[in-house]
C-alpha cells in the first residue's frame, strides 16, 4: 500500500494550483455524483487532487464552507479486499464505496480513521 494522493478541497483550483510548486496537471473532469470539479496534478511520487465543489448539493460544499483545506488521503491498494482489511485494521468507520471514480479510473471507498480523518482508497481493475 503507498499514498496516491492527498485531497484538498478549494473555492478555486486554478488560485490554489498557482501557488503550488508544481503545477503538472494530468486529469481534470467534472464528476456529476460527486458535483465538483476535480483535477489530479502529479508531483514525481504521489498525487495531489483539487476538488472545487460546484454547488451546494455537493459532498464537500459544507468542508468548503468551513474553509476548506486538507480533506482525505489516499492509498492505493491492489484490491478491495486489501482497502476493507486495511479499514478494519485501522479499526476506521466505513463511509461511502466501493463508487466509481472516473478521475482515477478505478474504485474507491472512504473511511474515516480514529483521527476522524478521511481516508480513501483506490484499487484498478
Amino acid at each position: 500500500m503507498k499514498i496516491h494522493h492527498i485531497g484538498f478541497v478549494v473555492a478555486d483550483r486554478a488560485r490554489y494550483r498557482n501557488n503550488l510548486p508544481v503545477q503538472k496537471v494530468v486529469a481534470e473532469i467534472y464528476d456529476p455524483v460527486q458535483k465538483a470539479h476535480l483535477e489530479l496534478i502529479d508531483t514525481d511520487g504521489a498525487y495531489i487532487e483539487l476538488i472545487e465543489p460546484a454547488e451546494e448539493g455537493s459532498f464537500t460544499w459544507n468542508f468548503l464552507q468551513k474553509g476548506g483545506g486538507f480533506h482525505h488521503i489516499c492509498y492505493q491498494v491492489a484490491s478491495e479486499e486489501e482497502a476493507r482489511q486495511a479499514v478494519m485494521k485501522g479499526r476506521m468507520v466505513m463511509a461511502l464505496g466501493p463508487v466509481e471514480a472516473p478521475l482515477l479510473n478505478g474504485q474507491v471507498l472512504f473511511a474515516r480513521n480514529r483521527n476522524r480523518e478521511m481516508v480513501e482508497f483506490v484499487w484498478h481493475g
